[in-house]
């Protein structure tokens, strides 16, 4: 993998994926069970990030369907990616709206809706580099807020609850990282009641370390990379810091749980002691992620 190494995503069998394959961001490659090549953008445009696959329909087993993942593309997009029984995918456009802002992450519901993140990583950081957005099912792309820089997106496991983390740059350096949390109305979608859940210049003074991926387990706890920092970090849904999962790769981008438990951690960055290349770390956790068990 290449150092944009992003999206850890996992599918309904517990195969895990990840952008920027072959030191591509027009590639998706699976890293486990085995490293290869997944999906191409004949795009050269294409910056794959953030990976989400979908519950299938029974309609769309029967209709020889594998697998359907929604794919944030940081040229402006979301990205269809479906893959039949033959091997074969296809991509097109699933959501687009003029509003978006260099698409980063997604968060996927049981509903077939997708919460998505964007940042414009600018000199220094105004409200409108960031936001969130929702794509229903069908397509249709709404902006629900706008923020500084967003990045790390997350439901908890009854989707009651959003994790949306912010940033904010002077000069280039990070000066204020936050995760927000917000009500989220089952039936419409529509999120409220925006509540503080960690600043990280309060928790522990690393407010210039970005949050980058988030994934949420089966219990709701939350698990936070910190680009830069060389860590992962598990809150409880109380807000309880529970552990620091130390890592070999020096700016982790993301992470999913995977295997065919849903349990393995895959944590993705640059290489430690090459930043020209993505390495993947591995870690054996003792609960399910949400995105595998949902898929199941």
């Amino acid at each position: 993998y290449g150092p944009s190494i992003e999206g850890a995503s996992v599918n309904k069998l517990g195969e895990a994926f990840a952008t920027d394959f072959a030191n591509s961001t027009t590639k998706i490659g699976q890293i486990s069970p085995e490293q290869k090549l997944y999906s191409a953008s004949p795009i050269v445009t294409t910056n794959f990030n953030g990976i989400r696959f979908l519950r299938l329909s029974k309609k769309e087993i029967d209709m020889g369907i594998k697998n359907i993942a929604l794919v944030a593309n940081k040229d402006g997009d979301v990205t269809k990616v479906t893959e039949m029984n033959d091997g074969t995918t296809k991509q097109e456009i699933f959501c687009k709206d003029d509003t978006f802002v260099i698409p980063n992450d997604l968060a996927l519901s049981e509903t077939g809706r997708i919460y998505i993140s964007g940042q414009n990583f600018t000199e220094n950081t105004v409200i409108g580099d960031g936001g969130l957005w929702i794509c229903q099912p069908d397509g249709r792309a709404t902006q629900l807020m706008k923020f500084g820089r967003t990045n790390g997106i997350e439901l908890s496991p009854d989707e009651k609850t959003l994790y949306l983390s912010e940033a904010f740059n002077i000069g280039f350096t990070p000066v204020s990282n936050k995760i927000w949390k917000f009500k989220v109305d089952h039936r419409t979608g529509m999120v409220s009641s925006q509540e503080l859940f960690v600043d990280f210049a309060i928790l522990d003074g690393t407010q210039s370390v970005d949050v980058d991926g988030m994934r949420t387990d089966i219990e709701g706890n939350l698990y936070v990379t910190r680009n830069g920092g060389q860590e992962v970090v598990v809150f409880s849904p109380n807000k309880v810091v529970l552990s620091r999962i130390k890592l070999n790769i020096k700016s982790a981008a993301n992470l999913e749980l995977a295997g065919d438990q849903g349990k393995t951690m895959f944590i993705v960055g640059k290489c430690l002691d090459d930043e020209t290349k993505g390495c993947v770390d591995k870690f054996e956790n003792n609960i399910p992620g949400k995105a595998f068990t949902l898929l199941n």
